[in-house]
């Protein structure tokens, strides 16, 4: 999820998040950011208050009680997200990591110049591509998040891997691309290679098996007993059912249709055929 606002003010102004409301919050997932274009503003949080200026920014979490107050003629361009489009060393952010966004740095600028233009521009944008544009700001603010004060908030690699083989597995059934892995973990294609390196197979490869897996439970699901098997491989992300019933009897030893009837038996000894484990030469 993400989200643009600009607060526009000629006269001082009072903004309160209340201890109830801060209550009612379900989980702590949600981030806001306010960003200084003109005039002042202090934000009270935690017990502790921030003042800014133009360039200045504070982050305020969904969680927590907060107070926005601004100054007269001032203007902020606020964002909300989801902690959950930060990559892993990231999701942490708070008070303290806006010490890491210098006013007027270069970094801060393109940002902020960027969701600026974002906020001006997102009314002629389709609902993709403000998605892909909300995607390329986080990408911007992780930028930003990286000053020369900062620690790298990519997380380790075994961290990192194990959340892009998570995604792969809760969204299994779904169409996505290495290239949509690469780009919603915040990695190059390069570094999602390098991952999977480390339990020597490529990323195609272990997307390709998380799929004939979910093709397979499936195939004898009783929710799904009466579809087709060109369904289920339509389901499981082949766009051709051919194509989905060589790559099961290579992972598998058996036939789609073979193992949706008798899927108690070894794969490996039932059906098998010359040149196959489990068959004769």
């Amino acid at each position: 999820m993400f989200g643009l606002m600009r607060l526009s003010t000629t006269r001082p102004f009072h903004i309160v998040r209340t201890a109830r409301l801060a209550a009612k919050t379900s989980g702590d997932d949600m981030i806001g950011l306010s960003i200084g274009v003109t005039g002042n503003f202090r934000v009270r949080q935690d017990g502790r208050l921030n003042a800014l200026t133009d360039g200045g920014t504070v982050f305020h979490q969904a969680r927590s009680q907060w107070e926005l107050v601004t100054g007269q003629d001032t203007e902020i361009q606020i964002i909300k997200f989801s902690r959950y489009l930060l990559p892993p060393g990231a999701r942490g952010v708070s008070d303290d990591s806006a010490l890491a966004l210098q006013a007027h740095s270069a970094a801060v600028n393109l940002f902020a110049r960027y969701v600026d233009q974002l906020d001006r521009s997102a009314a002629d944008l389709t609902a993709l591509q403000r998605a892909d544009a909300g995607q390329a700001a986080i990408t911007l603010l992780v930028m930003a998040l990286r000053g020369p004060h900062a620690a790298a908030p990519d997380g380790s690699d075994v961290v990192l891997l194990d959340l892009v083989k998570r995604y792969v597995r809760e969204h299994v059934t779904e169409p996505f691309s290495l290239e949509d892995l690469a780009r919603i973990h915040h990695v190059s294609m390069r570094q999602l290679y390098r991952l999977f390196e480390g339990i020597d197979v490529t990323p195609a490869a272990y997307v390709r098996r998380q799929r004939l897996q979910a093709g397979r439970d499936m195939l004898v699901d009783p929710r799904h007993i009466g579809m087709s098997i060109g369904r289920v491989a339509a389901m499981a992300g082949f766009s051709q059912v051919r194509t989905f019933n060589r790559a099961f009897l290579r992972e598998f030893g058996t036939t789609p249709s073979d193992w949706r009837h008798d899927p108690g038996a070894d794969p490996f000894t039932r059906g098998a055929r010359p040149g196959l484990p489990g068959g004769s030469h």
